[in-house]
């Protein structure tokens, strides 16, 4: 089998391709840069020069028409996370770049199904359950990226009759389960890093008042978990002509006080975190201390997520379990 993957240079993306390498006889990953050592390793890796931001997409005219020859599978991974970059930026990424690549595999002669990664931001963190072949009417967005994902899903969704699709949604993917790698800080971690930077001095305080709801999920999944579930999804895949969707959330996930508990424990702190309603004055203050106005309504979430099709299809997903690999969440360190 032969497999099309946009996004390999990402965090994500390096984790799909040591998994998938052992199944596929070529991964024709595209990359911006011809040389890309990072994958010199791989004997079945083929680098494909272009964009998903260009209308061709790849570069190389006979190089293309191999690729839409030969390929059995496209993950489409590449997107621009970055809670705080601009609307243009991540529109040109995420919408333009998937409707550019949806068209290449609209012309492949052998595809069997079209894996697209979106997100668990798609779900409207008002409501109350996300459910996995459903997508919220959404106005209002707490950001660009969630916005433009959210249309990128949209556009894939309307063309699941002409390509079998297969839609992945993970949650907050964090850092290895083993060692805590992670290629960003962000999500969790603004938390980590902030409780670290001034752990000496919250070691002198019993209370502090904090913005969230102590019931809200934080809905993790490890970056290894994530890729290597993915890769299971494709490998057992019929090529069933309907869409399908999946929720790659850790089977057990805390809750934001869990959370906090653990983070205590973690630095050998005593601290009782108040939960308070949202104000301006203490999102101000989040936001001088580094934490993005962006992840302040995820601290208030009344989300929860359906999973039946995931657990029923990938019973593996029970093997990720929070408690098993918090330790190397708050002892992760950036790559």
């Amino acid at each position: 089998m032969k497999i099309f993957l946009t996004g390999a240079t990402g965090f994500l993306g390096q984790y799909l391709v040591k998994e998938l390498a052992p199944h596929f006889d070529t991964i024709y990953i595209l990359s911006r840069s011809p040389n890309n050592s990072i994958f010199k390793n791989y004997s079945n890796v083929l680098i494909v020069k272009g964009d998903i931001t260009h209308l061709e997409i790849i570069e190389n005219p006979e190089l293309k028409q191999v690729v839409l020859s030969e390929c059995d599978f496209c993950i489409h991974a590449a997107a621009l996370y970055d809670l705080e970059a601009g609307h243009a930026e991540s529109f040109l990424q995420n919408v333009v770049g998937t409707q550019n690549t949806l068209n290449l595999v609209k012309k492949m002669k052998k595809m069997k199904s079209f894996f697209y990664i979106s997100t668990i931001a798609v779900g409207d963190d008002q409501s109350f359950f996300l459910e996995e072949d459903f997508l919220p009417e959404r106005i209002k967005f707490n950001d660009y990226y969630s916005e433009t994902k959210y249309k990128a899903e949209k556009i894939v969704r309307e063309t699941r009759d002409q390509i079998p699709t297969r839609i992945i949604r993970p949650g907050v993917i964090i850092g290895d389960s083993v060692n805590g790698q992670i290629e960003k800080r962000d999500g969790p971690y603004y938390f980590i890093d902030l409780m670290k930077k001034y752990s000496s001095i919250l070691k002198l305080t019993s209370y502090i008042p904090l913005s969230f709801n102590p019931r809200s999920k934080l809905p993790l999944i490890p970056v290894d978990h994530c890729a290597r579930f993915i890769t299971i999804l494709i490998l057992r895949d019929q090529g069933e002509k309907f869409l399908k969707t999946y929720h790659l959330i850790s089977y057990e996930i805390p809750t934001i006080s869990e959370f906090l508990t653990d983070l205590n424990t973690s630095l050998g702190l005593e601290v009782d975190y108040i939960p308070i309603f949202r104000n301006p004055f203490h999102n101000s203050l989040l936001k001088r201390l580094g934490i993005p106005s962006a992840l302040i309504p995820f601290m208030f979430s009344k989300l929860s997520y359906d999973k039946s099709r995931t657990i029923e299809e990938l019973p593996e997903l029970s093997e990720s379990v929070y408690k098993h690999y918090k330790s190397s969440l708050f002892r992760g360190t950036q790559l």
